[in-house]
Order: structure tokens, then sequence, then C-alpha cells
């Protein structure tokens, strides 16, 4: 049980700060009308949605359904956690999407997308924490 929690933090961390670092990162590949950058860029961007925000975001659902059906832990205070990373799932998808619509068309008026998205992952994470750590025995 340990090293699953251990395994769930770890998990947890590399995607929340994927998904704090992704809305930013999008909005600077906008910012620069050279091919060569837009595409290195949007490789870039792309490499740490597929290859680092994925598989922790899997891995940290994953682990976390385990713990809690492991511990068989069904209380309310759980839905509403589960509910606030559901919204970190639509933001992550959000991000994808975004991701995508670049890719297709550079268009320097995602930054107020990317904004708001940041502030709302900003929340949802805080949120999820403050639920955790406020969880009663």
């Amino acid at each position: 049980m340990p090293l699953l929690k251990l395994l769930h933090f770890m998990a947890l961390i590399g995607w929340c700060g994927a998904l704090l670092y992704l809305p930013a990162l999008i909005a600077a590949g906008t910012r620069s009308s050279d091919a060569l950058f837009y595409r290195d860029h949007a490789h870039l961007t792309r490499m740490v949605f597929n290859l680092v925000a994925t598989p922790a975001a899997l891995l940290a659902i994953g682990s976390g359904t385990a713990l809690f059906l492991s511990g068989a832990l069904f209380d309310a205070w759980l839905i509403v956690k589960l509910t606030t990373v559901t919204g970190m799932v639509v933001c992550h998808a959000l991000c994808g999407v975004l991701i995508l619509r670049i890719e297709r068309l550079p268009e320097p008026s995602v930054g107020l997308e990317c904004l708001l998205l940041g502030s709302l992952v900003a929340v949802l994470i805080s949120a999820t924490l403050w639920l955790v750590l406020a969880k009663p025995f």
C-alpha cells in the first residue's frame, strides 16, 4: 500500500505540473511567425502532452483507483474529489484540443483561452489538494 501511494503521488506531481505548464507552452508557441520556431515548438508541445502529461495522468488515475478500491473508501468526500479530478481530465483533453488547433492553423488568439484554462487547472488542483488534506478520518 505505501508503494502504491508513492506511485500515485509521483504520477500526480508529474500530471499536475504538466497541466500547469501546457497552457503556457501552447500560448508561447503562437507568439512567433518564424516557421522553423513554430515547427520545433509544436513538436515540443506535442511531446510534452504525449510523453509526459498523458502517461502521468493514466498512471495517477489508475493508481488512485487502485488505492480507493483496495482501501474500500466510498465516502461523500471521495465523490467530490473525483469530480475535481474529472475536471482536471477535461482540462487535459482541452489542452489536446488546443494543441491540435494550433497545429492546423497557428492563431495568436489562443492566449486568452490558455490563460483561462491554466487558471481553471490551478483552481482544480488546489481544490483537489484541499479535499485530500481535509479528508475526514
